[in-house]
């Protein structure tokens, strides 16, 4: 691996020689400077060979762990044990800059969509799920017969949305048909405020209160975070970005890993906890019989006392 390795894993935007960019030199890597006032136009070099000590153009000598670390937010000799992990090869020559995704579409629900009807509410009753309660804590409702957004058609589907931060930034959506070729569609990534892949599940306000449960618990979907409650969070599936690791890190310092019980998403739930290890929290995997969200609601419940009380934390 190498330094340029760890700036594409942790999402740390970057230019290097054959980018174009005019502070792009040979065996340099050049970031945004977290020291310097004004313009942010990658002043920031790190050398790719001996990456520990970095310079920006305008503010002078910086150690680049305490670079890396004011731009992420953890502390320093976590991030010199990252450096050190990432050490080691060269750098790949890249046709651009990486910058973040600027969002030009609105965020849209397809259309049309309205409350749950009869059909939306039986399924989640199949489900064991209170529609009522659904509605109340989570925000969810249903697109129609024929709805669309952008021609993709989104019919006959369960909306969830997806906030952060306290904002609407995404929605997801759920078949109830059992005809459809793909059960869980997201919004399209034009017009998603922040991609949801990015992110964590999540009710609107229940963001900033996770510090007040002994730990997280990670699940992979909206239905097991219904099922578990207001402690778990989803990651949308098992393919984990590294902005998901962080957010997960900046939320809390102790997390019980809940997949699926199959070898592929267990091979996920270990690389999880390898990465908020590294990042110095406290990480548990505990496995269910089945599906977390096909839980009946007391066994989900015993599970999270059993967790979150009996284990003492």
């Amino acid at each position: 691996m190498s330094i340029e390795q760890l700036l594409i894993d942790y999402g740390i935007p970057y230019v290097v020689k054959g980018s174009g960019h005019s502070h792009a030199t040979p065996g340099w890597i050049n970031i945004h400077c977290p020291f310097c006032v004004g313009e942010r136009d990658f002043h920031l070099g790190i050398p790719v060979k001996k990456p520990m000590s970095s310079h920006c153009w305008r503010c002078g000598s910086h150690s680049t762990a305490n670079a890396i670390s004011k731009i992420l937010g953890f502390p320093s000799d976590k991030i010199y044990n990252i450096i050190k992990n990432y050490m080691g090869s060269t750098v790949v020559t890249r046709r651009g800059k990486i910058e973040p995704r600027v969002n030009i579409y609105p965020l849209k629900f397809p259309q049309p969509f309205g409350t749950l009807n009869t059909v939306g509410k039986r399924y989640l009753e199949s489900r064991g799920f209170d529609p009522t309660e659904l509605i109340s804590q989570w925000g969810i409702q249903q697109t129609g017969p024929v709805s669309f957004l952008d021609k993709i058609s989104y019919s006959n589907r369960i909306l969830i949305p997806i906030h952060w931060d306290g904002e609407l930034v995404s929605f997801q959506t759920r078949d109830i048909t059992g005809k459809a070729d793909r059960k869980y569609m997201a919004c399209p990534l034009k017009r998603e405020v922040i991609n949801h892949k990015t992110i964590l599940y999540t009710s609107a306000n229940n963001q900033k209160g996770w510090n007040r449960y002994p730990a997280l618990v990670v699940v992979e979907g909206v239905f097991d975070v219904w099922r578990l409650g207001p402690c778990a969070a989803a990651t949308f599936g098992t393919s984990i970005k590294m902005e998901q690791v962080l957010a997960l890190a900046k939320s809390h310092d102790r997390f019980f890993v809940v997949f699926d019980n199959e070898s592929q998403a267990q091979g996920e739930a270990r690389k999880l906890a390898v990465k908020l290890k590294a990042l110095g929290k406290i990480v548990f995997i505990e496995t269910v019989k089945t599906d977390p969200g096909d839980m009946d609601q007391s066994e989900a419940d015993y599970f999270i006392k059993y967790l979150l009380g009996g284990n003492q934390m």
